[in-house]
């Protein structure tokens, strides 16, 4: 997997503690797969609910639009996907960024993959 598109979207400043990377790019569209160490659980995907919710719904108190989220499980992982459409410029690093900083505290996370089946790689 090609790590040189981290730094796009400052990955590379980010302390988190599981391992995180843009692997492709898909316009103003982020899908983040998050893998956790001992498979996806309900509570997994309750935690991950809880996080990303809280995170945007601060936001969101002060009139700021982060973009459309969704989140969603598969069998292998989270999906969370967020659509930066009419998000304005000054807040897209911070939907982008904010969605992985919220799950640093969610318990067994092992990687977070952004955009893995995206069209476009570089």
């Amino acid at each position: 997997m090609d790590t040189g598109l981290d730094g796009i979207i400052g990955l590379d400043t980010l302390d988190l503690k599981f391992e995180a990377h843009l692997a492709g790019i898909d316009g103003e569209n982020f899908t983040y797969s998050v893998y956790f160490e001992n498979g996806v659980t309900d509570e997994a995907f309750e935690a991950v609910k809880t996080a990303v919710t809280s995170f945007a719904e601060r936001y969101e108190a002060n009139d700021i639009y982060l973009g459309y989220i969704d989140i969603s499980k598969t069998d292998e992982n989270v999906c969370i996907y967020l659509d930066l459409g009419n998000t304005g410029a000054e807040h897209q690093n911070t939907a982008i960024q904010g969605i992985l900083t919220a799950l640093n505290d969610t318990a067994g996370i092992s990687s977070v993959i952004i955009n893995e089946d995206a069209g476009f790689d570089f």
